[in-house]
């Protein structure tokens, strides 16, 4: 609708300067009846002609641009505010240090990812080749001299000037012009699928972080444990109150801890620089092993996320838009069968008459001029129209099976959030108090010579185990919430203005 209006108003402004343009040429008419043949009635008339000429083209180039432009104010001044924000707010924010959070690790991130940046930067791209696409050629000005000159009754025709411009047919420059919004469009989804995915990159590397942390942290007091009962079956050893085997046994599983403790220490190097990737941090920055995970334990409406996933999933609507730019193609595609119009002016300077007496001598020449081009190659025509039509069932498609993907994609996730959520309450509330029961139970029954060495070990790596698998549930529950939010279109709760 706002085109046609745009080509409405632009249709109205030709009329009426082609009246004002006839207005003036009756005027210069009405001066040349009075027989007043002086040198100033003739100029008066060559610059009345000039300046109507000019006033044809520049009527209608101003009407069919003005009738190409569409309103982009909007997302104009959100690519502008934004760039502002990438130009200071990344030269004014801090490195994290080493007690941040993720929250100041996601800030961060979306003011200085190469990647979002490069997103963004496409993004703007696209929307500045609205402010053209839908634009008019540029006109052609040529200048003609006559090496010999050719003789009028009126003088020597010494110099041609002429000024052309082409004009699609109605609606064209709308066609292009909305290929070019839509394309602005995909670009603007894919930088806000980028910046989801970013967010998710950085809450997964901090979270295998923080697991890696709390491996190690576990694997060491196993291992302050292990130490301690070792000495407690040295000493009976010594008395004969245990077996040498016992002392081998604990000293075999002490030597397996500290292989895995040098080995997790050793994993932590490039967990860190997956994070510092993410975070695009320099290396001098030093990154600390997360102490804690905020996690919320609420199970998912799965419903609310199918619908959300169709509705608000920035893929999707990238590929939304890419239908919209095709159809918008395939009215492109259309235009090629209709003609496109040339007008154009042309002005011939004219010496002076052999009699200068003469009527009308060295009088200037001009004359306007309609162009239209043919057409006729059909096959050329309807082969363009075939293959926009074909892009555009193929993208109808490509959104099909996106959507199916995505909703496979969000079964998947959903079952192991659920999952997760399952085996933090089941770790937590049942078997992990039951193992150290059972730890405990085996200590006091060594302590009194009613049970081997070898079943305390068997309680503290089923202990240890149980912890494991609980804190890796609870880093799962937390991934899943964040690929959810990817897939959903829910962003982490941080403005970046």
């Amino acid at each position: 609708m706002a085109e046609l209006e745009s080509c409405r108003i632009g249709i109205y402004l030709i009329v009426f300067q082609w009246i004002i343009g006839f207005g003036i040429v009756l005027v210069n008419q009405e001066v040349m009846k009075t027989g007043i043949k002086n040198m100033w009635t003739q100029s008066l008339g060559r610059t009345i002609k000039r300046l109507f000429a000019i006033l044809i083209l520049s009527s209608l180039s101003f009407s069919f641009s003005m009738a190409a432009d569409w309103d982009i104010g909007g997302a104009r001044q959100k690519v502008d505010s934004l760039a502002i924000v990438y130009q200071t707010r990344s030269e004014e924010l801090d490195q994290p240090d080493s007690l941040a959070n993720l929250g100041e690790y996601l800030r961060y991130a979306a003011l200085n990812s190469p990647s979002l940046k490069a997103a963004f930067h496409g993004w703007n791209a696209a929307l500045e080749k609205t402010g053209y696409a839908g634009a008019l050629p540029d006109p052609m000005f040529t200048f003609g001299y006559f090496i010999e000159n050719v003789e009028t009754r009126v003088g020597p025709q010494e110099q041609r000037f002429s000024l052309k411009q082409a004009y699609p047919w109605f609606g064209t420059l709308g066609a292009r012009k909305a290929v070019a919004g839509e394309a602005a469009n995909v670009a603007f989804s894919k930088y806000q699928a980028e910046k989801l995915r970013l967010f998710y990159r950085v809450k997964s590397a901090y979270y295998r972080l923080y697991y890696l942390g709390r491996e190690i942290s576990l694997t060491r007091e196993n291992m302050t444990l292990l130490s301690f009962w070792e000495s407690v079956v040295r000493t009976k050893y010594k008395v004969a109150l245990s077996q040498h085997p016992d002392v081998i046994k604990a000293q075999v599983e002490l030597g397996k801890f500290e292989d895995k403790l040098a080995s997790l220490e050793a994993m932590v190097k490039p967990v860190k620089a997956h994070l510092r990737a993410s975070l695009n941090l320099p290396k001098s920055v030093y990154i600390s092993l997360p102490s804690k995970v905020e996690i919320s334990e609420l199970p998912v409406n799965h419903d609310s996320v199918f619908a959300r996933v169709v509705s608000e999933n920035p893929d999707l609507e990238a590929l939304q838009h890419v239908i919209e730019k095709e159809r918008a193609g395939v009215r492109l595609a259309n235009k090629s069968s209709w003609p496109n119009f040339t007008f154009g002016v042309d002005y011939i300077q004219t010496g002076a008459a052999l009699n200068p007496s003469l009527t009308d001598s060295g009088k200037d020449p001009w004359g306007v001029n309609v162009g239209v081009n043919l057409p006729i190659w059909f096959g050329k025509n309807k082969a363009k129209k075939q293959e926009a039509l074909a892009r555009y069932r193929s993208s109808q498609n490509n959104l099909i099976e996106a959507e199916n993907q995505a909703i496979a994609i969000a079964e998947r996730i959903l079952f192991e959030y659920d999952d997760a959520l399952r085996k933090i309450r089941l770790y937590r509330d049942g078997l992990l108090p039951k193992a150290e029961q059972s730890l405990n139970a085996s200590y006091t029954a060594y302590q009194a010579g009613k049970t081997d060495f070898l079943n305390i070990l068997d309680a503290q790596r089923l202990l240890l185990e149980f912890e494991l698998h609980l804190e890796k549930s609870i880093v799962d529950l937390a991934t899943r919430k964040a690929e959810l939010e990817m897939i959903t279109g829910s962003e982490f709760e941080i403005s970046l203005e």
